[in-house]
């Protein structure tokens, strides 16, 4: 609301972080050469609402890290609301009626006060105060503080919240998101035809290019330099041990070096092995994934991490290896089999849990891979391996969502269900146990029974489940740290919980089905 401070506040955290500031009412002045009181007397307010949009729009979707003061009635307009949850952090300065009195007068610059400015703004804070609780990601209740206490709890907040990542940019007509991790940064392309950008991502240094794919997978790719196939049995018991051997060995009668470059081409279970290989062989060769499944363009191909299973369990032996460049190939997305789709629909599920995810669902199809993308490069570049210190609400293990159940489920092997799948159910245990645990309450659960059945996937353990093996199975999950160690929804949003006891895993899993 006007009076609350936005410019003061925003000018100091702008400050405080070197990032741009930017005033909508300035900008909006600066562009028209006329006051806002100009604006409204000659135009009204509708041209005003029209141009406070544009100018919101244009710095939501800037290149530059950004504070803006958004005029506090541009949550009228439901397109500027949806904007802001899904472009930015939003910060509520939430203040009492008799503060904003206080603070501001009529006058040329406010036109709404212009008449019984008391009466207008406890009338505009009651009617806006909902519209500003849909978008604000934080409350700050200003009342009894000074600008930088302000900006102190804005920032704690700040840090405490789910990253939201980078905006997606425009590349050539495809979207790119930057996994930025310093100099080993890397660019993720998304949409229709990006395995065609092969070439202009590979290292400059390559002379060879080792393609490693799948029979099942079907596409092919020109990399632009000598390059020879390899191609990795089927179905995920490929994503073992011996296949990295075997790869291994090939790269060597291939030739080749440290220079050169491996080429992954396929869903999660080439991108893990391929991956592994390549951290394994010479020390360490460059790697660029070209995903063709849904799951491996949302999750498995982003974010360096690669490993392979044992008959004890997923994914136990690995290493963190980032790739040089991701191409997320959306076109190829159309001939993918209905049951791998829906796995990765999976993933794409968990993270609409990790985010705000307001107009999520209506985006595009290789916005919302994008989306997804950001959100995982964020909490990689805050947490590339998963440090162990890190497991509370900055880390990447938050990433795991789902998945302590799910790869129990899928460890156990006769379950019939596929990695999506199996994270579904394993979001619905989550939030199923959160409330045992008296971390969240029955409308969040069946929040997240929602999301899950949107997307067409089970919410519900096989009806043949062995509580006993999956419980037992959970105890060897790598994240575990103290007894039952799961990722849990709560009050401060997903976080890692460690010392879940026996019996609230075995009470939930008895629940009847939701």
């Amino acid at each position: 609301m006007m009076g609350a401070g936005k410019t003061t506040v925003g000018r100091a955290l702008a400050a405080r972080r070197g990032w741009t500031f930017l005033d909508s009412d300035a900008e909006i002045e600066a562009r028209t050469g006329r006051t806002v009181a100009q604006i409204w007397a000659a135009d009204g307010e509708p041209v005003f609402r029209a141009l406070e949009s544009e100018v919101l729009t244009a710095a939501l979707r800037s290149d530059e890290p950004a504070v803006v003061a958004a005029a506090g009635g541009c949550v009228l307009d439901p397109v500027n609301r949806s904007l802001l949850s899904a472009d930015g952090q939003v910060v509520w300065l939430r203040a009492r009626p008799s503060t904003l009195e206080g603070r501001v007068t009529s006058g040329t610059h406010r036109p709404l006060l212009d008449v019984d400015p008391a009466a207008v703004l406890a009338r505009l804070a009651s009617d806006r105060r909902d519209l500003y609780a849909e978008v604000a990601d934080v409350t700050v209740d200003v009342d009894e503080l000074g600008a930088d206490e302000v900006v102190d709890r804005i920032e704690a907040a700040l840090s405490d919240r789910h990253p939201a990542g980078p905006a997606p940019m425009v590349d050539g007509g495809l979207l790119s998101v930057r996994v930025d991790l310093g100099d080993r940064a890397y660019p993720v392309l998304v949409g229709p035809g990006a395995r065609h950008r092969l070439l202009e991502v590979l290292p400059t240094t390559a002379s060879r290019a080792a393609v490693v794919t799948q029979a099942s997978v079907g596409v092919t790719v020109d990399a632009g330099i000598d390059q020879r196939t390899f191609v990795m049995p089927d179905g995920e018991e490929a994503k073992c041990l011996e296949t990295v051997e075997d790869l291994c060995r090939g790269f060597s009668r291939f030739g080749l070096t440290r220079a050169d470059v491996v080429v992954s081409v396929g869903g999660g279970v080439v991108t893990d092995a391929a991956g592994l290989a390549a951290a394994l062989y010479h020390r360490g060769v460059p790697v660029v994934h070209v995903a063709t499944t849904l799951l491996a363009q949302v999750d498995a191909a982003v974010g360096g991490k690669t490993g392979v299973n044992l008959p004890e369990g997923k994914n136990l032996v690995g290493a963190f290896w980032q790739p040089s460049a991701v191409l997320c190939d959306t076109e190829v997305l159309e001939t993918l089999p209905a049951e791998e789709y829906r796995s990765g629909l999976g993933e794409m599920a968990k993270y609409q849990f990790l985010t705000d995810a307001a107009g999520f669902a209506d985006l595009p199809l290789a916005e919302k891979v994008a989306r997804c993308v950001a959100i995982k490069a964020a909490y990689v570049a805050g947490d590339e391996s998963e440090d162990p210190t890190q497991t509370g609400r900055g880390g990447r293990a938050r990433l795991n969502y789902g998945h302590t159940l799910a790869h129990a489920l899928e460890t156990a092997g006769h379950y019939d269900l596929r990695h999506g799948e199996a994270v579904a159910v394993g979001l619905v245990f989550a939030a199923r146990l959160a409330r045992r645990l008296g971390r969240i309450d029955d409308e969040r659960v069946a929040e997240h029974v929602a999301v899950v059945k949107s997307y067409g996937l089970p919410t519900a353990l096989p009806a043949d489940s062995d509580p006993v093996e999956l419980i037992d199975l959970m105890a060897r999950d790598k994240k575990a740290l103290e007894g039952f160690t799961f990722v849990l929804d709560g009050p401060s949003g997903v976080e890692v919980v460690t010392g879940v006891r026996r019996a609230d895993l075995e009470a939930t899993l008895d629940e009847p089905p939701p």
